[in-house]
């Protein structure tokens, strides 16, 4: 075998490890998931401040799986009002939780969003619709006005999650542990 002859036969080991790169990455862009928080408001109606907001949800394919083979996926909405301070760290005024369940009903193929707190549900028969309901905070209210002595410098800080806790026992240790249970977004601030 000549020296030419051998050389024809080695494989070029940088398009192996870009092969591999890419291979790598493929799962990670097949998965991506995200709670974004697009926009919050607030105002007073009838001495309550209300907030209002736009969250989008996007889930990952297992995630999705889970929630057609009948797991019931708990949001967990966290708003925090606080008194921003030059020198010292804010003083915290009050915290709010809200829970929204989505499930999927395989007889009726129909997606139920409910409001823990308020006992509302709706169905939807599309997913992609039952998400934008989801993420459609419309009217919460959050604060009585007159238990504010003073709102100057007070900014709602708003956060929503999968909430992990809530799926079932045997799931829980496998969420606890596998990044793609792990669904948070950002924290989103807006003035009161």
């Amino acid at each position: 075998m000549s020296a030419a002859d051998s050389t024809a036969y080695c494989p070029d080991f940088r398009q192996f490890y870009l092969l591999v790169i890419l291979l790598l990455l493929l799962p990670c862009q097949l998965q991506a998931a995200e709670i974004k928080i697009e926009s919050a408001s607030t105002k007073i109606n009838q001495g309550m401040y209300q907030l209002n907001a736009n969250i989008h949800y996007e889930l990952n394919d297992e995630v999705l799986d889970a929630l057609n083979n009948g797991v019931t996926i708990t949001m967990l909405l966290t708003i925090k009002l606080e008194r921003q301070r030059a020198y010292l760290w804010n003083e915290s005024i009050s915290k709010l939780l809200q829970r929204y369940e989505l499930e999927y009903h395989a007889l009726s193929g129909q997606y139920i969003v409910k409001k823990l707190a308020s006992a509302e549900q709706q169905s939807y028969l599309s997913l992609s619709a039952a998400l934008r309901a989801l993420g459609r905070v419309h009217e919460l209210p959050i604060i009585k006005q007159d238990a504010l002595q003073d709102s100057k410098n007070v900014v709602v800080k708003i956060h929503s999650e999968l909430d992990t806790n809530a799926l079932p026992a045997p799931l829980r240790p496998l969420a606890w542990v596998e990044s793609y249970w792990q669904l948070s977004s950002e924290w989103f601030s807006c003035p009161l």
